[in-house]
């Protein structure tokens, strides 16, 4: 029999990230210049609060009624650099290195789960795939930045 507390609980903690992602990348949008940029990082918050939305049942499929659906205090300490970042100048560029720097935490939380193996089958399919997604989003983010970088 699985750990039914461990479960619950991995499933917060994923909830966490993507709604720290969900906010990362709809604050960005809102200071991004570049009208192409800025509804690319719309559609990924779209896409997080989607992730968050189907962890969110698996852990209320679990018995946790009351799912917290806020992001972490990190999180919101690294929206505010963010916001730092880009109001000093740093614009577009600065706020995608942000970006990058969110998802790889994002990436090596998923990582960490996926490699534990202790999920139930069905969950874990679930994680496997917002984890290729998120590696999806992480390289189109890094690929954009590189490109700004070298233009």
């Amino acid at each position: 029999m699985r750990d039914h507390k461990y479960i619950v609980d991995t499933l917060e903690k994923l909830v966490e990230v993507c709604r720290d992602g969900q906010q990362g990348y709809r604050e960005a949008a809102e200071h991004v210049k570049d009208h192409q940029l800025k509804k690319l990082l719309s559609e990924v918050s779209l896409e997080r609060a989607r992730f968050a939305g189907d962890l969110e049942n698996e852990a209320v499929r679990w018995g946790q009624p009351d799912v917290d659906r806020r992001g972490s205090a990190m999180g919101a300490v690294h929206r505010g650099w963010t916001e730092l970042k880009a109001s000093l100048g740093g614009g577009d560029s600065a706020i995608l290195s942000s970006m990058e720097s969110g998802d790889t935490y994002a990436q090596d939380q998923y990582d960490e789960i996926i490699r534990n193996g202790k999920l139930p089958d069905d969950i874990l399919g679930i994680v496997r795939n917002q984890a290729q997604a998120i590696v999806g989003t992480l390289d189109r983010i890094r690929a954009l930045r590189q490109h700004r970088k070298a233009a």
